[in-house]
Protein backbone atom coordinates (compact mmCIF):
# COMPACT_ATOMS: atom_id res chain seq x y z
CA UNK A 1 0.00 0.00 0.00
CA UNK A 2 1.44 3.49 -0.77
CA UNK A 3 1.62 5.77 2.07
CA UNK A 4 0.75 9.86 2.25
CA UNK A 5 3.88 11.93 3.30
CA UNK A 6 2.43 14.32 5.84
CA UNK A 7 4.10 17.33 7.64
CA UNK A 8 7.75 18.96 7.28
CA UNK A 9 11.20 16.99 7.66
CA UNK A 10 13.54 18.27 10.48
CA UNK A 11 15.78 19.73 7.24
CA UNK A 12 12.64 21.89 5.87
CA UNK A 13 11.95 22.87 9.49
CA UNK A 14 15.83 23.71 9.91
CA UNK A 15 15.32 25.57 6.78
CA UNK A 16 12.66 28.03 7.65
CA UNK A 17 13.60 28.83 11.00
CA UNK A 18 17.02 29.81 10.00
CA UNK A 19 15.22 31.99 6.68
CA UNK A 20 13.13 33.41 9.70
CA UNK A 21 15.86 33.95 11.80
CA UNK A 22 17.49 35.86 9.27
CA UNK A 23 14.59 38.37 8.49
CA UNK A 24 14.08 38.80 12.01
CA UNK A 25 17.89 40.02 12.40
CA UNK A 26 17.38 42.23 9.52
CA UNK A 27 14.35 43.77 10.95
CA UNK A 28 16.05 44.24 14.28
CA UNK A 29 19.42 46.18 12.91
CA UNK A 30 17.12 47.94 10.38
CA UNK A 31 14.69 49.55 12.92
CA UNK A 32 17.05 52.14 14.70
CA UNK A 33 18.72 53.06 11.50
CA UNK A 34 15.01 53.98 10.15
CA UNK A 35 13.97 55.13 13.10
CA UNK A 36 17.16 57.71 13.25
CA UNK A 37 16.12 58.61 9.60
CA UNK A 38 12.55 59.61 10.71
CA UNK A 39 14.31 62.24 12.61
CA UNK A 40 16.64 63.27 9.58
CA UNK A 41 13.90 63.95 7.76
CA UNK A 42 11.49 65.89 10.40
CA UNK A 43 14.56 68.20 11.29
CA UNK A 44 14.59 69.07 7.55
CA UNK A 45 10.87 69.20 7.44
CA UNK A 46 10.78 71.71 10.14
CA UNK A 47 13.99 74.00 9.34
CA UNK A 48 12.11 74.20 5.39
CA UNK A 49 8.66 75.31 7.21
CA UNK A 50 10.46 77.31 10.28
CA UNK A 51 10.00 81.61 8.49
CA UNK A 52 12.71 82.74 11.04
CA UNK A 53 15.31 80.33 8.60
CA UNK A 54 14.46 82.20 5.49
CA UNK A 55 16.70 84.93 5.66
CA UNK A 56 19.43 82.97 8.20
CA UNK A 57 22.41 81.99 7.24
CA UNK A 58 23.76 79.08 5.90
CA UNK A 59 25.83 78.20 9.19
CA UNK A 60 23.14 79.51 11.04
CA UNK A 61 20.55 76.97 9.41
CA UNK A 62 23.29 74.26 10.09
CA UNK A 63 23.36 75.23 13.77
CA UNK A 64 19.52 75.47 14.37
CA UNK A 65 19.25 71.71 12.14
CA UNK A 66 22.19 70.70 14.80
CA UNK A 67 19.69 71.39 17.77
CA UNK A 68 17.08 69.15 16.40
CA UNK A 69 19.80 66.48 15.53
CA UNK A 70 20.93 66.98 19.52
CA UNK A 71 17.33 66.56 20.45
CA UNK A 72 16.91 64.03 18.53
CA UNK A 73 19.65 62.13 19.86
CA UNK A 74 20.59 61.80 15.24
CA UNK A 75 23.74 60.06 15.91
CA UNK A 76 25.33 59.63 12.85
CA UNK A 77 25.07 62.60 10.75
CA UNK A 78 25.74 66.74 11.60
CA UNK A 79 24.16 69.44 11.01
CA UNK A 80 27.53 70.65 9.19
CA UNK A 81 26.58 67.73 6.60
CA UNK A 82 23.22 70.10 5.76
CA UNK A 83 23.90 71.63 2.23
CA UNK A 84 22.34 75.28 1.14
CA UNK A 85 21.91 76.09 -1.88
CA UNK A 86 20.21 78.61 -3.88
CA UNK A 87 17.33 77.77 -6.49
CA UNK A 88 15.24 80.21 -7.87
CA UNK A 89 12.74 81.63 -5.61
CA UNK A 90 14.31 81.06 -2.31
CA UNK A 91 16.80 78.29 -0.93
CA UNK A 92 17.26 74.58 -0.63
CA UNK A 93 18.45 72.45 1.89
CA UNK A 94 19.07 68.60 1.15
CA UNK A 95 21.05 66.23 2.64
CA UNK A 96 22.65 62.79 1.43
CA UNK A 97 23.75 60.17 3.56
CA UNK A 98 24.82 56.60 4.06
CA UNK A 99 24.45 54.15 7.18
CA UNK A 100 26.32 51.48 7.35
CA UNK A 101 25.70 48.30 10.45
CA UNK A 102 27.46 45.06 10.27
CA UNK A 103 24.81 42.40 10.13
CA UNK A 104 26.91 38.79 10.27
CA UNK A 105 30.88 38.32 9.63
CA UNK A 106 32.17 40.77 6.95
CA UNK A 107 28.73 41.42 5.84
CA UNK A 108 26.94 44.60 6.27
CA UNK A 109 23.67 46.41 5.18
CA UNK A 110 24.02 49.80 3.31
CA UNK A 111 21.60 52.39 3.68
CA UNK A 112 20.88 55.30 1.30
CA UNK A 113 19.28 58.54 2.66
CA UNK A 114 18.25 61.85 0.92
CA UNK A 115 16.58 64.19 2.11
CA UNK A 116 15.71 67.85 1.13
CA UNK A 117 13.26 70.62 1.41
CA UNK A 118 12.87 74.35 0.32
CA UNK A 119 13.27 77.38 2.21
CA UNK A 120 10.70 79.64 0.46
CA UNK A 121 10.67 83.50 0.04
CA UNK A 122 13.41 86.37 -0.66
CA UNK A 123 16.75 85.79 0.27
CA UNK A 124 18.21 88.61 2.41
CA UNK A 125 22.11 87.72 1.69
Amino acid sequence: MRSRQRGMTLWSLLYVLITLGLIALVAVKSLPVYLNAYDVRQAIEWAGAEPDLVSASAPAIQQAIQRRFDAGYVDNIHGRDVAVTKVAGGREISLAYEVRRPLLFNISLVYSFSESARLNGTDGQ
